[in-house]
């Protein structure tokens, strides 16, 4: 057998045990939300949804009229919000430029509402990539309860609850109603066993006593006012209500071998500080430069003079009270069933056809 003959036998081969491909074909679908009409191919609803493959593939009778098939007789979706639904085919039929840029991106009220709709219809890999999305953006902590309840979240749940009953200063009082009356009287009992129980006492932190951790230096590192990194919110050097330290911040305490009140220094990095604006990191990771000594540094050392050390620092108890008063909910929330409205239309029914 000739070298030509083996190349030959060899392509044949290769040919052979490709998968070939097997090519479904699928007419448009409408869809109607609140006035607007979606022409939509199914087949991404069908691989992500269960709702949607029982309906597709349900047989119908050949003298009934199969709703979707034209635009003047669609599928509608009463009680949804067009929005969310043009959010959702958006996430399930990215454009090529999103695919190949690697830019695609939704507003925090779009992910919301694709959580929404792969909540209800059991799209499990799309409500995870949703709560993905959102957990990386500003959630304050009344969404975050507001959410895990709506759409079965449990770590946003226990996360929303905790930081409420933590945070310094406490919610106003119409936040805290809007979660419900019961909720608000937990959380403020919960409040109040933290504050009997506590005798230590947290510092209340301003940009301006965020100061150079070198010793001997005793300048500030921001001297100037600055916008969050999260939110943009602007922040004064001398705002007392602007940053806080987070209630699960391990800050470490140093010790400067020179006796006297400055013997013990606290030094903070930018992972202990939250924006009391929008929950998020008021700095942003990474090194910076002391305007006096010059000296790159990424942790900050607490400058106390002048600054109020006079409110309750927040420990380990706050968790377990949670944990205790809203087990049942906690627990509930880690499993997610669709909601009772979740069937899409009990007369749609349609067929695939394949090719040849």
């Amino acid at each position: 057998m000739s070298a030509s003959d083996d190349n030959t036998s060899g392509e044949a081969s290769a040919t052979a045990t490709r998968k070939r491909p097997q090519p479904v074909e699928w007419d448009l679908v409408y869809f109607k939300v609140e006035e607007i009409i979606f022409p939509v191919s199914p087949h991404r609803l069908i691989e992500n949804s269960d709702v949607f493959a029982d309906m597709f593939h349900l047989p119908t009778a050949e003298d009934q009229r199969v709703e979707g098939t034209h635009k003047e007789h669609p599928i509608v979706l009463e009680s949804y919000d067009a929005s969310d639904f043009d959010a959702l085919l958006r996430v399930l039929y990215p454009t090529a430029r999103d695919v190949i840029s690697g830019a695609f991106r939704l507003e925090k009220e779009e992910w919301v509402g694709v959580l929404n709709l792969s909540t209800r219809w059991q799209m499990k890999e799309i409500r995870d990539h949703a709560i993905n999305h959102l957990s990386k953006m500003s959630l304050s902590p009344v969404e975050k309860v507001a959410l895990a309840r709506a759409h079965k979240v449990a770590k946003w749940l226990k996360e929303g609850l905790t930081e409420i009953v933590t945070e310094n200063p406490i919610r106003p009082l119409n936040e805290l109603e809007a979660l419900g009356l019961k909720t608000a009287c937990r959380l403020l009992w919960i409040r109040d066993q933290i504050s009997q129980d506590s005798n230590a006492q947290e510092i209340t932190v301003t940009l301006g006593s965020l100061g150079c951790p070198n010793s001997g230096c005793q300048a500030s590192m921001f001297p100037n006012p600055r916008n969050c990194s999260n939110c943009a919110r602007q922040i004064s050097v001398d705002d007392t209500d602007a940053i806080y330290i987070h209630h699960n911040s391990s800050a470490q305490i140093h010790d400067g071998g020179t006796p006297g009140a400055g013997r013990a220094r606290l030094v903070l990095n930018w992972q202990h500080l939250r924006c009391r604006h929008c929950s998020g990191y008021p700095i942003a990771s990474g090194t910076y430069l002391c305007p006096l000594c010059l000296g790159a540094q990424a942790n900050f050392r607490f400058l106390p003079f002048g600054f109020r050390q006079n409110i309750r620092h927040f420990g380990p108890e706050s968790d377990v009270n949670v944990n205790t008063l809203f087990e049942e909910e906690i627990a509930g929330g880690g499993s997610w069933d669709p909601l009772p409205d979740g069937h899409v239309a009990s007369k749609a029914r349609r067929k695939k056809k394949k090719k040849g």
